[in-house]
């Protein structure tokens, strides 16, 4: 146990006994496995082949899984060293498709290569961008980073797979139960029982699932068919390349707004892993957003979706007090594994939608609470309240009425396309300008003394 914090129970570099290191890399992994749907679905929209769509989730995990053990891994150059694992990136989902529907895989696959590279160069100036973030706009930003996860993690844990799907109340009974043992465990358990939380949510979810829902047993007999191990490229065909000028622009801007939720998470797991800092420190945030950049890049080259940092998994290390980077590194690594083991990903696959949503839920509300406090810690005054109010009014609003924004020319549509990323960018900017006159009144006295 780290010294700097009672209340953790695994500190950063601590190294859990190998039953303790298993189970909680498990838990982290099962909630990274929850994005693996991404690259399936978005195969089926551009109207690839299962084959594709097998191969394109297995190098995704397999990208997932290097990108978080990178990322917790302590070396000169590249990665936090914070327990932020990789998960595939579903705020890409949307231009990726775009770049699928005009020139195919091999187009989304150098743009993603073309988005990392964006990444990498804002980790290198991130140092010198300091006085954009101070703690009330790196709070509101960890906060929008888990407020960005509430539609999938709703949708999930009430088993709705379509907008007008039917309210199905044995969804409903299994996402509760789940989510109602992870809170109590967490909150009455002692130490085991806190620290596997999930698991034992999860177990009674899926048991109460193959109670209530015969689709669940039904579905148990799709793993029997499936191989142990399979390498996952079937051809050089699926690491070919092409750029597009066009889509410069759409890549550029969800490379930033990528960047800023990988900000937020990375802040989020420094404030959760060294409670004891008094100021944020700007040396792993920016070798972790180099290390989002590159495994983005190595998805790309692989063949894969993009990947992203996963708040859930910050969430979770904040609820389990367990916040050794050597959990990640596990996880990565087991995550890696199943991308080549069909038989096994296909298992984890099929926890089913509201126990995983339960699980989202339950990660999520440490996140964006994390965010709040971090808010609190300076005082509010007219600039601060204005400055975050109209950020969230107008950012959240992308998501109450994306029709008044869907009207806007589409210069200015591409900075209001969602919460997460009008709020960020939209905070950051009014921010310095409400703070201008004091920043230059700062300024002329430190030029006077």
């Amino acid at each position: 146990m780290t010294g700097n914090s009672q209340k953790i129970i695994y500190g950063l570099d601590d190294v859990p006994p190998w039953k303790d290191l298993l189970l909680l890399s498990f838990q982290q992994m099962l909630l990274m496995f929850t994005a693996a749907t991404f690259p399936a679905m978005l195969v089926r929209e551009v109207g690839g082949t299962l084959e594709e769509a097998s191969s394109m989730v297995a190098l995704t995990m397999i990208a997932a899984g290097i990108g978080t053990i990178i990322q917790a891994s302590r070396n000169r150059f590249i990665g936090s060293g914070y327990l932020c694992p990789n998960i595939c990136g579903p705020s890409y989902l949307a231009v990726s498709m775009q770049a699928a529907w005009s020139g195919g895989f091999p187009l989304m696959r150098g743009m993603i290569i073309f988005a990392g590279g964006i990444e990498m160069l804002l980790a290198k100036a991130i140092n010198r961008l300091r006085f954009l973030f101070p703690p009330i706009v790196t709070g509101l930003t960890v906060a929008m980073v888990g407020v960005s996860v509430i539609p999938v993690s709703v949708t999930n844990f009430f088993g709705t797979r379509f907008a007008g799907d039917r309210f199905g109340w044995e969804d409903a009974c299994v996402g509760a139960a789940a989510l109602a043992v992870m809170v109590a465990a967490n909150i009455w358990g002692k130490r085991g029982i806190k620290m596997y939380c999930l698991l034992l949510g999860v177990a009674l979810g899926w048991l109460l699932a193959l109670w209530l829902q015969p689709d669940a047993i039904d579905n148990l007999a799709i793993i029997i068919d499936e191989p142990w191990a399979r390498f996952p490229i079937h051809s050089l065909s699926q690491l070919k390349l092409a750029f597009a000028p066009g889509l410069i622009i759409p890549f550029m801007i969800i490379a930033i707004c990528g960047s800023l939720k990988s900000f937020g998470n990375l802040v989020a797991a420094q404030n959760i892993s060294e409670p004891e800092l008094k100021e944020l420190d700007m040396k792993p945030i920016s070798k972790g957003l180099l290390a989002d950049g590159f495994t983005t890049a190595m998805a790309g080259t692989m063949g894969a979706m993009a990947v992203d940092t996963s708040s859930s998994n910050v969430g979770l290390a904040a609820a389990t007090q367990a916040v050794s980077r050597w959990i990640a590194i596990c996880a990565g690594i087991i995550f890696t594994v199943l991308g080549f083991s069909p038989k096994l990903s296909m298992s984890i696959s099929l926890v089913p939608m509201p126990v995983v949503g339960a699980s989202m839920i339950f990660a999520v509300s440490f996140m964006i609470c994390t965010g709040l406090k971090e808010m609190m810690t300076e005082k509010f005054d007219q600039r601060k309240i204005f400055a975050v109010g109209i950020s969230l009014i107008l950012g959240l609003g992308t998501g109450f009425v994306p029709g008044v924004f869907e009207r806007m020319p589409h210069y200015l549509q591409i900075f209001f396309t969602e919460p997460l990323s009008s709020t960020t960018i939209l905070v950051v900017i009014l921010y310095q300008i409400f703070h201008f006159d004091e920043l230059i009144a700062a300024r002329r006295k430190k030029k006077g003394n």
